[in-house]
This record gives C-alpha cells, structure tokens and sequence, in this order.
C-alpha cells in the first residue's frame, strides 16, 4: 500500500467496476493530488476501452480486483459493483490498509454494513458511502439553509422519485433479489431517502411502515433505456414499486415513494422538506418557502448541480489527507441499511417494524 508522505505526493486511485466506476474517474481527473493507477473489471475489454477513452495510460487494467490490491501499491480506491458484490470486496480492500469510496447501497442490509463498519475501524482506514446527490452544489445551498435554523424545526419531509418507465437490466442483477437486495427502493429509493434524512440532520430512526408492489417487471413491461434487454427474459423477483413512512426520535416524519415503473403523465424526483419556519423543495426546481410580514413567500434558488462527482471525489480525497470522518461514512451507511431493511420487512409482514 502507498501512503502519501508530503504535501506534493499524489494518492494512487484505484477504480473497481468500470459501469458506474466511470463516473468516478471523472470527477477524480478533476481532483488534484491524485493519480488513478489501476483500473478493475471482469470485463477487459470495457476496461481498456475506459482507459483509452479517459486518456489514463499509466493505469495497469486487471481482471482480478485481488491483483490489483496486490500489485497496484494503492491508497484508495472507490467500489463501483453490483450490491451483493460490495461486502466483501470493500472488506478486502480495508483489510490490505486501503481506503474506499464504496457506491451505494453499503451493503445488502444492515448486518453485511456493519462488518464493513468493523473492518474499518480494525485498519484505521476510511469508508466513504457514495451518496452523490449531496454533493450537488443546489443540495449544499439547502443543507446550509436547514442547518442555520433558517427553517426553524424540520419536521416532515415528502420524498421520491417516480421513473415512468426505468426498469434496469432485466433479468440481470438489478433484479435479481439475491444479487441486488430489491428493486427501486434500494436502487434509487436510497438517494432520495438519503437527501431527505441528511438535509433534516440525520436524526435516529425508530419505526418503518412499508409496502411493495410488482405490477409491471412480472409481466415484462415498464423497461428503461438503460442496461434493459429488447426481449425481457430471465429473473424479476423485486418490487418495482414502493412507498414508506419512517419515524424519527426527534418527532421527524419521512414519507418516501419510489418506482421504476408507473402509469404517470411524466418521471420526476423530488424532496420538500417542511420546518417550523419555513420549507424548501429540492430536485427539478429547487425553492425555498417562507412567511414574510404575514405573507407566504417562495423562492427559486437559480445555483445549477455544479459537478458533484468531482465535488464528492474532492471530499474523498480530502478524508484522506486531513485525516476527517467522510459523510457519509460507513456508520451512517449502516443506520440507512437499518432503514431499508425495516421497510422491506414491513412490506412483508403487513406491520409497522421497529428499528433497533
């Protein structure tokens, strides 16, 4: 493992899984101070495209991600595979003394989390959640705007994102229950719960209701333009659409909906948290709501997403250095496990499911 020793050694990046782990090199080409050495995919050839088209020919293309731990002499690396794959080689990577950027989700549920959350405690190493939407430049405006209190107490929060049609990959990992851990919920259900936990402070969740419904994947339809089959075949046994309601221990209340596949006139994605002073929506039009001499007022924030790879990538980078907590890191990544895995027995069981 390479270390960087002083302020002018740059950190050896590695990048496993070259699908969503080529989003990553793009923002780290961004990011000073660092060097992506090696690149890992059980596909070469996407490999080696990836690192012809990124102009990195310095990086060594493995097939094995344990050869390049072994060979590669890293100091970080982001993990960018399909969920079930994520537990054991983030572990693998905090055991050989790396640090990493794994994509969400952590993990498949709680319990594989807080292995990785050991793990990096036992190596004195950082384990980052890439949970990309906070690092937009419209969601650090309204984290700063909550944060301040200029809100006064968030106390409900509606969030979501309803895909028209999006079902990813069908027959493939997306969903496969045993690879994936479920469909949209903890697909993209994860970000947008993440934003509205994160924007009200993070508070400890105590109760989940969940339901889940398939009406579209059994029957082959609702298939996105992205990783779908023409001709769906193959395995479809998650739900491609769920809603749930969390509680909080501070009174926080969040209700989420989250689908690939609906009968709607469009797809969109929101989150509207509400406080006692005041509200704010992010996503499509982000704004922010207010009582001004009486009056309701509301008010666009016009400041762009800005780059939130290179914005989250920079963080990363900057843990490392300066020796601070990622946030997300891998604790928090457990507590929104806890989360899921609440709204999906929920679902299962018809009943209201405490969160320990």
């Amino acid at each position: 493992m390479a270390m960087a020793r002083n302020k002018d050694d740059k950190l050896r990046i590695g990048i496993i899984g070259l699908g969503i782990g080529q989003a990553h090199i793009k923002g780290y080409r961004k990011v000073p101070n660092v060097e992506i050495v090696a690149l890992c995919d059980v596909n070469e050839e996407r490999a080696q495209n990836a690192a012809r088209e990124f102009h990195l020919n310095e990086a060594t293309v493995y097939t094995d991600y344990r050869a390049m731990l072994d060979k590669a002499n890293l100091d970080a690396v982001s993990v960018g595979l399909p969920n079930y794959l994520h537990r054991a080689v983030t572990i693998d990577c905090l055991n050989a003394g790396i640090h990493v950027l794994c994509e969400k989700p952590l993990a498949m549920n709680a319990k594989e989390a807080q292995k990785i959350v050991e793990a990096a405690a036992i190596n004195k190493r950082k384990c980052m959640v890439g949970q990309v939407s906070r690092f937009r430049s419209d969601s650090q405006y309204l984290k700063q705007l909550v944060s301040s209190g200029e809100l006064g107490r968030p106390y409900y929060s509606h969030t979501g994102w309803l895909r028209k049609r999006g079902i990813p990959g069908y027959g493939g990992w997306f969903t496969t229950k045993e690879q994936s851990g479920g469909g949209p919920l903890i697909d993209i259900g994860v970000h947008l719960l993440d934003m509205a936990w994160w924007l009200c402070g993070c508070p400890n969740p105590i109760t989940a209701s969940g339901v889940t419904y398939a009406e579209f994947g059994p029957r082959g339809k609702g298939l996105g333009n992205w990783s779908a089959d023409k001709e769906p075949e193959g395995t479809f046994n998650v739900e491609d659409l769920a809603v749930a309601l969390i509680r909080f221990e501070n009174g926080l209340t969040i209700n989420l909906e989250v689908s690939w596949a609906i009968h709607s006139n469009k797809s969109h994605q929101w989150c509207q948290v509400f406080g006692t002073e005041g509200g704010c929506d992010w996503g499509e039009e982000p704004a922010i709501h207010r009582e001004l001499h009486g009056a309701s007022v509301s008010g666009k924030i016009d400041i762009g997403k800005g780059d939130p790879w290179q914005n989250e990538m920079q963080h990363f980078v900057d843990c490392i250095l300066h020796n601070r907590t990622p946030d997300p890191d891998a604790v928090q990544g457990v507590t929104m496990m806890k989360m899921l895995d609440a709204i999906y027995k929920s679902a299962e069981t018809g009943r209201e499911v405490l969160i320990k």
